[in-house]
């Protein structure tokens, strides 16, 4: 089965062409236009100039990736889109696009919730067998899910206020970094010394709660800087800083992994590009698999891949498809529009 994917959930444009197979799915295609390089001056993502990227340049990518992969809108036999969550005007471009395709060629469609996609990406070039635990850690969320099957997950803990990967990148903006801060944080890190500094873990003392919060260790960070000289001391500020995150995320699981001893577990999201976190992970827990760097951002081929395990369930008639820009876990009925 050949599958569109199509995501446009926050500041990647990104379509893929995916073939799925008995095995690991063939990826023909992947074309991704990322809006990063235009926010680095705003210190993060700007909602309004990203839906109009978004406009700009998913058609051209389209057409592109349709020539490179020497098929035309006919040979797609499956659409599935990014509906939640997200932002409001790139999920309606790539929305838009999805049901306008479509309509035109009669091509079932499906809606993917990119988190999700974001832990099944595991699929696309390693073999998990379901249950497992999974770890989404992503610029707007982190959340611990327990996947029983490719539609069907269960939402165990989350953070109560910042994601991992908001820490990451409003820390780096304190500290003068460029957005995104997290890769550079991941480098500049490995020179200074994590035990220098000690910053909060949230809700370290709830021992039997595994919500994770990291907007105290931000303030925390902001109040160092206004007393220390971050020139002179920000290898072991970054180093430290970072192990607060990483404590915490280690931490928090750790209450979520004694229930369920015995499954798998799986990291995907952006943060989990993280070198230091992937480290801890394989030395505080057995049996860990990590998502692919190359499938650990926003990109086309998670959604296309998720669509395609789930392609029993696509729909037939998109002016039913809906979106939801705040939902971490949906239903398929509001998706489709119906009545609870």
């Amino acid at each position: 089965m050949i599958v569109l994917g199509i995501e446009t959930s926050c500041d990647e444009t990104s379509l893929c062409i995916l073939e799925s197979t008995s095995s690991f799915p063939i990826i023909h295609k992947t074309l991704t236009f990322s809006q990063i390089e235009l926010y680095k001056e705003w210190g993060g993502v700007v909602p309004e100039i990203a839906s109009r990227n978004h406009l700009k340049k998913i058609k051209p990518l389209l057409i592109q990736l349709l020539k490179e992969t020497s098929l035309s809108m006919k040979d797609i036999e499956l659409i599935g889109v990014t509906t939640t969550p997200g932002l409001l005007g790139p999920l309606l471009t790539g929305l838009n696009l999805a049901k306008s395709i479509s309509f035109i060629h009669q091509t079932p469609i499906l809606p993917i919730n990119h988190l999700h996609a974001h832990i099944e990406a595991i699929h696309i070039d390693q073999k998990v067998d379901y249950p497992y635990l999974g770890l989404i850690l992503s610029g707007g969320h982190s959340l611990f899910v327990k996947a029983s099957a490719p539609s069907d997950f269960e939402i165990l803990a989350t953070t109560i206020d910042d994601a991992a990967g908001e820490a990451f990148d409003k820390g780096g903006k304190i500290l003068g970094l460029d957005y995104p801060a997290g890769p550079e944080i991941d480098e500049i890190s490995k020179e200074g010394d994590e035990s220098a500094y000690q910053f909060p873990i949230g809700l370290e003392k709830e021992k039997s709660n595994p919500n994770m919060s990291f907007s105290g260790l931000k303030t925390s960070l902001l109040n160092l800087s206004k007393k220390t000289d971050l020139k002179a001391n920000l290898q072991n500020i970054i180093a430290s800083y970072q192990q607060a995150i990483i404590k915490n995320i280690i931490h928090k699981f750790t209450i979520i992994q004694k229930k369920n001893l015995q499954l798998p577990i799986v990291v995907g999201g952006g943060v989990a590009c993280n070198s230091k976190l992937r480290k801890e992970m394989k030395e505080n827990f057995s049996d860990v698999f990590f998502v692919s760097p190359k499938f650990c951002t926003d990109n086309a081929a998670m959604i296309a891949n998720l669509c395609a395990l789930n392609y029993k369930q696509a729909l037939p008639y998109p002016e039913c498809l809906h979106f939801d820009a705040k939902s971490r876990a949906v239903d398929k009925a509001s998706l489709r529009g119906e009545k609870r």
